[in-house]
């Protein structure tokens, strides 16, 4: 297998202090992929995430992207990575248009004076139309809607012609349909552009239908593989502290059940 390839997660330990919150995960993701990481609340996702876009340097262990070590090399890494934060982590976007919004993935990239040209109002443009959102440009990102943001934001990562793309709960906040929704166009982007896809969420259920490679983490991974091969009682008991058992369906806690 080669390193250039696909991402690989070695032995990583991650603390705030002395509290680990990422203790000893390893997984491999060869390209292509389309992969979830998925626990529950607390459970060290978006602090991986952290450190896969070089945000955060591991206590112990080993990631590579594409064969770059991300914290030795940031700048190498954003040029290979497009990063979806939270819908809750930029609010601070609120007073700019949409145009404004997707034109920073790409201006952010360019030499100062970094100016809305036409070329990058045509690019914007197109890249709103291919998550959905055609003439948005000059709306308020703060006028729209979670699912509209979430496309926004998608529209941004993509400008920058990513190979991989890292969503952090993309669809958090958002009612069952628009999850759905936002998975299909993920999914669409993947097989259309040739794009790897992480994302982190608690639930699974959206995400289903695609047959997604599942990383279950809770501070440690506990499986790798298919849901089919994940979503088992025996591992989803180890993963999920709060799980319950009740007629027949098992409850994680959260938003996420399913029949045994």
């Amino acid at each position: 297998m080669e390193l250039n390839n696909c991402i690989e997660v070695k032995d990583v330990t991650i603390s705030y202090g002395k509290e680990p919150v990422v203790e000893g995960a390893s997984f491999i993701l060869e390209s292509p992929f389309f992969a979830i990481l998925m626990g529950p609340n607390g459970a060290g996702k978006t602090t991986l995430i952290r450190a896969l876009i070089g945000l955060l340097k591991p206590v112990s262990g080993y990631i590579s992207i594409y064969g770059i070590v991300p914290w030795s090399d940031r700048k190498k890494v954003a040029e290979v990575i497009g990063y979806v934060p939270q819908i809750i982590d930029v609010d601070s976007l609120a007073p700019m248009t949409v145009e404004e919004v997707v034109a920073m993935g790409l201006l952010s990239k360019l030499p100062p004076p970094r100016i809305m040209s036409s070329t990058v109002r045509r690019k914007v443009e197109e890249f709103l139309s291919l998550v959905g959102l055609s003439n948005y440009g000059s709306k308020l990102f703060s006028e729209l809607s979670g699912g509209e943001r979430q496309r926004v934001l998608l529209a941004r990562a993509l400008i920058r012609s990513p190979r991989l793309l890292i969503l952090d709960e993309p669809y958090s906040m958002l009612d069952f349909k628009v999850k759905c929704e936002v998975v299909e166009l993920l999914y669409r982007i993947h097989k259309s552009l040739g794009v790897d896809v992480l994302m982190s969420a608690h639930e699974l259920s959206p995400c289903m239908i695609y047959e997604p490679t599942v990383i279950l983490i809770n501070k440690r991974i506990f499986a790798v593989g298919k849901p089919s091969q994940v979503l088992k009682l025996e591992i989803l008991k180890a993963a999920y502290p709060g799980l319950t058992e009740v007629r027949g369906l098992v409850i994680l806690g959260e938003d996420h059940a399913f029949r045994k």
